[in-house]
């Protein structure tokens, strides 16, 4: 099987020699990288482009960096802080799109037209995703399944999926002049949906 080099490689080698420094980011990846190989070569290979991106590129990387981190004896509280640095690493590019849209007071509304074919691309039906009309100042949305949630404890790592969560609260916080995020619950945390709202900011 050919190689596939760890997905956002170059961020998380940044994040972690800001930490650490350089050769020990270098030796770090690598371990996680060969991790990473062997997760890969063992999993099963989803034909659903959206499906196989978020295994391929979110899931086992987190697991392979999870798993080095583990083996190195360091504590799940220091662990997952590491790992959130390293998520937020590779979504750097969509914050800075979410920072730079989300001054414009038309933000909101671009997002309502948006969001549902967008999602319905990248979130299939793995998500059970059910939209709401709660008003022309909220786009709504449940989701009633989670793929991470399932991969995630399918491989025995449960804990992982609220820091996946987290990220939809970093990209929103970068429009929060005009948009306004809100969720009471999730099913990384034991709820019985995922709750999405977005709210204008007037």
């Amino acid at each position: 099987m050919q190689q596939t080099i760890l997905p956002n490689a170059k961020q998380w080698m940044r994040a972690v020699a800001g930490r650490q420094g350089q050769e020990e980011a270098r030796l770090f990846l690598a371990r996680v990288q060969a991790r990473y190989d062997e997760l890969l070569l063992q999993a099963q290979r989803y034909e659903n482009k959206a499906l196989r991106y978020h295994f391929e590129h979110n899931i086992l990387p987190a697991i392979a960096a999870y798993s080095i981190l583990s083996k190195d004896g360091i504590q799940k509280g220091p662990a997952l802080e590491i790992l959130d640095e390293l998520l937020e690493s590779g979504i750097e590019s969509e914050r800075r799109m979410y920072r730079f849209w989300g001054r414009f007071p038309f933000f909101f509304d671009m997002m309502k037209l948006m969001l549902k074919p967008m999602m319905e691309n990248r979130y299939p039906e793995r998500w059970k995703i059910e939209w709401l009309d709660p008003g022309p100042d909220v786009i709504g949305l449940n989701c009633r399944a989670c793929f991470y949630v399932d991969k995630l404890g399918e491989y025995g790592f449960p804990e992982l999926t609220p820091h996946f969560c987290r990220l939809d609260e970093l990209l929103a916080a970068e429009a929060a002049s005009n948009i306004r995020f809100e969720r009471k619950q999730t099913l990384a945390t034991g709820g019985m949906i995922c709750d999405f709202r977005y709210v204008r900011v007037k």
